[in-house]
């Protein structure tokens, strides 16, 4: 009998090996509160390596892919942009792994969601554009809460959002406004075609953004795995849901 739980793969960090860190060897990461999420939300969390041989595999017996944040940026070029901000981050090794098995599980239709770096590869894979440094636009608050507090305690609100009455995202947290952390200094600058920005901050970033004519495609910019509210809940909940539904 097969087990009710949907499998979630997700697509942990990747780390080059050095002297004085984790592994002299190069290494897969991934924070144990990602997979805690998924699994109390009542989906079996899998952690996917980057084998591109396998990404056929994995969209056949996966039923949801999860895209999550890290400490790099997507490189402009795939938004159109030669020059390169100096607090820009790249891992192109995560990179190309996250762009090939996204842009396969979206043509798939496999429920999808994105967060903080993958809310930025849906949007760069709808044809999106990012603003590469928030603090240079001159208009939007700091978004990386540590800044502020001095320890970057994820778990406590930092902002509110506003979300689109109508949408998904709506939907699924049945509120106008929620309480969220920060964590990120870019945010997309315009949505891909097809997506929609369901929410913002109230100083303008856009905060969320999903495919309507999709079974499930959400990204988020906040970190939503530190269960600030229990909105953080519902959306982990209703990804699960989604996965169930296509395994079904």
């Amino acid at each position: 009998m097969k087990n009710s739980r949907p499998l979630i793969g997700i697509v942990p960090d990747y780390k080059d090996g050095c002297p004085n860190g984790y592994s002299t060897k190069n290494y897969y990461a991934l924070r144990a509160n990602y997979v805690e999420m998924i699994n109390q939300a009542g989906g079996a969390a899998i952690i996917l390596t980057y084998d591109y041989d396998l990404i056929d595999f994995y969209l056949e017996n996966l039923d949801g892919l999860m895209i999550v944040g890290g400490y790099f940026d997507i490189h402009p070029k795939r938004y159109g942009e030669e020059k390169i901000h100096p607090e820009v981050k790249l891992n192109d090794v995560r990179e190309e792994f996250e762009f090939e098995i996204g842009s396969r599980a979206l043509k798939a239709e496999m429920p999808f969601f994105g967060i903080c770096n993958g809310m930025q590869l849906i949007n760069v894979l709808h044809g999106g554009k990012v603003f590469q440094h928030l603090l240079d636009e001159g208009k939007f608050i700091d978004h990386e809460q540590s800044h502020t507090d001095g320890f970057g305690n994820y778990c406590t609100p930092y902002h509110e959002v506003q979300i689109e009455e109508g949408s998904k995202l709506f939907g699924i947290v049945g509120e106008k406004k929620i309480k969220t952390n920060s964590s990120h200094h870019q945010a997309a600058k315009r949505v891909g075609g097809g997506l929609i920005a369901s929410g913002h901050a109230l100083d303008g970033v856009i905060e969320a953004i999903e495919n309507p004519s999709h079974p499930f495609c959400l990204g988020v910019q906040w970190h939503p795995e530190f269960s600030v509210s229990e909105a953080d809940k519902k959306i982990f909940k209703a990804f699960v849901e989604a996965a169930k539904l296509r395994r079904d």
